[in-house]
């Protein structure tokens, strides 16, 4: 293939890809939802065809495109049915519940206790400080949120007035 064709088709994919991608929405690009994850997969195969010109222009406009308008219809009817949403990105696990590790849900998330390990320590929860985490969910998205005990909660600045003492004279 000569340069400047592979260069010029490129350029062609790239600004069909970025038009598409800014039309799918932000969540798109934001490492969200599982079918999220499959479009970026898919899409990511046809760029491969099209720039060594595997298949022709308007082959790859049509599937890219097909591709894009079916994200943006599922992605439009999960932003609408709960139902919908829970069958194409799943639900949340809870993996921690008043500080003890739930099996089921780690069984069910396949998360090893190293693991649970680590991604609590990145919320700032040292080992052995389960305790402090009133629950943990293993969200759609693949990450862990955390849920601290009120009592476990790092002290905010409007906090102050509560804990100082009134002087007396």
């Amino acid at each position: 293939m000569e340069l400047h064709r592979l260069a010029i088709r490129a350029l062609f994919v790239y600004c069909f890809l970025l038009g598409l991608v800014r039309l799918s929405g932000k969540r798109t690009v934001s490492g969200g939802t599982t079918f999220s994850f499959v479009f970026a997969l898919i899409l990511g195969d046809l760029i491969d065809d099209a720039l060594w010109a595997e298949v022709p222009a308007a082959q790859f406009v049509v599937a890219a495109g097909t591709l894009g308008i079916a994200h943006l219809i599922v992605s439009g009817l999960a932003a609408r049915s709960e139902w919908f949403d829970d069958l194409v990105s799943g639900r949340p696990t809870e993996v921690i519940a008043d500080g003890r590790p739930q099996r089921r849900g780690l069984r069910r998330e396949r998360i090893s206790d190293k693991e649970l390990a680590f991604e609590v320590r990145q919320h700032g929860i040292d080992d052995g400080a389960l305790a402090e985490v009133m629950s943990a969910h293993a969200e759609a998205n693949g990450g862990l949120s955390v849920l601290r005990a009120a009592w476990a909660r790092p002290v905010q600045r409007r906090d102050a007035g509560r804990l100082r003492k009134p002087r007396t004279p």
